[in-house]
């Protein structure tokens, strides 16, 4: 069989080999720029896009329309860049033989024909995935509001990372993103938004995603930070494919990755658009797609449980296969009456569907006013405040010896 190949580069030696060899590979057309080539590949059906200059790479948007109509993209790196780890591209020297180039593309090409839930592609799959099996990816989301999502987002990864594990925390909100100004950052330069373009650059290198994101010292361990963008106006620079990718990646290096989403979901595939517009709403639900729990912050009023019912249908009617956990935030006896969680169950029970509930965090407004005036997390500004119990509990850890005496911190720029 034949294969037809869009070479992006004008590359004229990579043509000559592939001629000569006279393999299975036919080079259909030669483009210079990624439009041009993407265009190439989607109207003409080509089977793979063969990206021979390296200083040029597809938006992950792109990449991902080519492979969901079975456009393998191919990436030939020169021997000065390392290759690293990015699902679903295969990256391959530039000096590789012409014999081995030929096998690993045609497996690839073969490999995207299988149908889903074949055993070989399963198999594949798999094997993929294999490498982030350490880690695990926690988003936190809520209805529409201010149900303190962030608050808990940001408590429950430093409790984690106090508790020895390796956290990144990334603020992946593209509406009011507020983990920077409560950990005191007073960072404009929105590290999701370099995250994205290191990984549309064609790059998973974890050291260069790790350059973006920010130092953070708490108590006596550090955690990493994504800053969020710090003008809405900012969200087109948030490519929902390459933050999948950028946290996929960060879960191989990391035991935990903390997202903090916004509460929208609802996209715009009603409206018609001459080319794939960006979409601000698909952040979120990339983010939540790819997590293996998500926790639905619910505010425990008359006003926070409606929402999140509407919130939970809407989620339910596009994304069935997503199961977020409930927790009940602000619970009072001001908010829901006597005996508040035995209230608060009743009505969930009655009205709300089949969710499980897994916290009731206090209204503790005083400690939470006080964290944000501080800039400081709740295990620096109230170790013993129930509130910092309460989310310990949530990330699995047992009550100990707590500090006395506030660690204070320096914020860095990772290396």
């Amino acid at each position: 069989m034949s294969i037809s190949v869009v070479l992006l580069g004008e590359q004229e030696s990579m043509v000559r080999q592939i001629e000569s060899y006279q393999g299975e590979l036919i080079v259909t057309r030669v483009c210079s720029e990624i439009a041009e080539a993407v265009a190439a590949c989607l109207t003409a059906g080509a089977e793979v896009l063969l990206i021979a200059d390296a200083q040029q790479f597809p938006l992950m948007e792109q990449v991902d329309e080519l492979l969901s109509q079975g456009t393998a993209v191919v990436y030939l790196l020169d021997g000065s860049a390392a290759i690293s780890p990015m699902p679903e591209v295969l990256q391959l020297p530039a000096d590789i033989a012409m014999s081995d180039l030929e096998q690993r593309i045609t497996a690839t090409v073969r490999s995207l024909k299988l149908p889903e839930g074949s055993p070989e592609k399963d198999d594949r799959e798999t094997t993929d995935l294999e490498p982030r099996d350490k880690g695990r990816i926690v988003s936190f989301w809520s209805a529409p509001g201010s149900p303190g999502r962030s608050t808990v987002a940001l408590n429950f990864a430093v409790e984690a990372a106090a508790a020895g594990r390796s956290v990144v925390l990334l603020d992946a909100d593209t509406y009011a993103a507020s983990i920077s100004i409560q950990l005191g950052l007073m960072d404009e330069s929105a590290s999701v938004a370099q995250i994205c373009r290191i990984m549309d650059s064609g790059s998973a290198d974890i050291s260069r995603l790790n350059a973006a994101c920010s130092l953070v010292q708490v108590g006596d361990t550090t955690i990493r930070v994504g800053t969020g963008i710090p003008r809405s106006s900012r969200w087109p620079e948030v490519r929902p494919s390459a933050l999948r990718r950028a946290t996929l990646a960060f879960k191989d290096h990391y035991d935990l990755v903390v997202l903090d989403v916004a509460p929208h979901i609802a996209l715009d595939e009603q409206l018609s658009f001459d080319t794939q517009a960006p979409q601000r709403n698909a952040v979120t639900v990339e983010m939540l797609g790819c997590s293996d729990d998500i926790f639905m912050v619910v505010q425990s009023d008359s006003v926070g449980i409606p929402r999140a019912l509407r919130a939970i249908d809407e989620l339910e009617e596009s994304h069935a296969d997503l199961q977020p956990k409930i927790i009940f935030n602000r619970v009072s006896v001001s908010r829901s009456g006597r005996s508040p969680k035995r209230r608060l169950i009743e009505a969930w029970d009655r009205f709300g569907p089949m969710h499980d509930v897994v916290g009731f965090l206090p209204n503790d407004s005083a400690v939470c006013s006080a964290s944000v005036l501080a800039g400081s997390p709740l295990l620096e500004i109230a170790p013993r405040s129930s509130l910092r119990m309460e989310i310990r509990s949530l990330a699995g850890i047992k009550s100990s010896n707590l500090p006395k005496k506030r660690v204070s911190r320096r914020f860095s720029k990772s290396a």
